[in-house]
């Protein structure tokens, strides 16, 4: 689904609440089984003192010189306070062109991403942290958005337009192995997040109006209905420790706790709409952007909000793994 699609909100739909409780416990049982495996030990991603003192470092999609739109896009690396800006791909020159959707490997030294040039579809790239060595993951003529590393670095899930709609698929991190994990027609399927110890992936699921999100095993064989019901819930952010869900709801930033099945809000209904919630690498923060493009950086349990100073707007931003 594109960005734009994506702003759609249309009516919603009620769920029945004794439906909505079997759900929440169901998928409470399930993922703290799983969460008890031991890879999750072994792919826990590293965390480091910087977060924990308040430092850190930011992967963003800032806007081109002089624009405001978000299709003219480049990706740039910065520190949690607006300093020491560093470009990571070029700003565009003299056309319309987007680099978006920034994901950081676990070892913090490749981004995969979504670039759209004049007259092709969306397409997902690689690129060194320091920006060299730009790359294709994968070859063909679909459209293919919101990469996102496993754990352990060894793959990159995303949506790839399947006929006229989006399904998950996963790769290895040299673009081989391309399987498909979702064919759900008349859906749109996107913005999907590994679980900490790598066995499942929750996304969400644009279906008849309704935005719910859901997870599914990565090996393709079972789907768990995690978040349905009567609001818009996109854009969800697995935390590193593995029992919340930190989602985009209805324009604002909230948390699915597994272990008390409810979603509390982090941030203020406005006339701003947040988005795109990413943890820091300790799950101690959460960093998101809001409407007309700022960043902001909350404590995970929604206090000390702080605008990150920036000179420009930007449209997307992960956390860049501790070193």
């Amino acid at each position: 689904m594109t960005d734009s699609m994506r702003l759609l909100r249309l009516p919603w739909v009620a769920f029945p609440v004794a439906a909505f409780a079997l759900v929440f416990a169901g998928s409470f049982a399930y993922f703290r089984a799983t969460a008890a495996d031991p890879k999750a030990q072994a792919t826990e991603r590293k965390t480091g003192p910087a977060f924990a003192s308040g430092g850190g470092r930011l992967v963003l999609a800032l806007h081109a010189v002089g624009s405001q739109e978000p299709a003219e896009a480049y990706l740039a690396s910065a520190a949690v306070d607006g300093s020491d800006v560093r470009e990571i791909t070029q700003p565009p020159e003299g056309a319309i062109a987007a680099d978006g959707s920034p994901s950081v490997s676990p070892d913090g030294k490749t981004i995969a991403f979504a670039r759209a040039i004049p007259g092709e579809s969306p397409r997902i790239y690689l690129v060194a942290i320091d920006g060299s060595g730009l790359r294709r993951l994968t070859q063909g003529n679909s459209a293919e958005i919101q990469p996102v590393w496993s754990p352990d670095g060894t793959h990159i899930a995303f949506s790839r337009a399947d006929d006229e709609h989006f399904d998950l698929f996963v790769a290895g991190a040299d673009g081989s192995g391309l399987t498909q994990l979702t064919h759900t027609p008349l859906a749109d399927e996107d913005s999907c997040t590994w679980s900490p110890n790598g066995l499942q992936l929750a996304f969400t699921r644009f279906l008849n109006d309704d935005e719910d999100v859901l997870a599914i095993d990565v090996d393709g064989s079972e789907q768990h209905p995690l978040i349905r019901g009567r609001h818009d819930d996109a854009s969800p952010s697995w935390s590193p420790d593995g029992p919340r869900i930190a989602i985009t709801r209805d324009g604002r930033i909230a948390v699915f706790s597994f272990e008390h099945f409810k979603v509390a809000f982090l941030t203020e209904a406005g006339t701003k709409k947040d988005t795109g919630p990413s943890w820091s690498p300790d799950g101690s923060r959460i960093v998101f952007t809001r409407d007309p493009g700022t960043i902001y950086v909350m404590n995970a349990d929604g206090s000390k909000l702080a605008k990150v100073p920036l000179d420009k707007p930007a449209t997307a931003a992960v956390w860049e793994p501790a070193g």
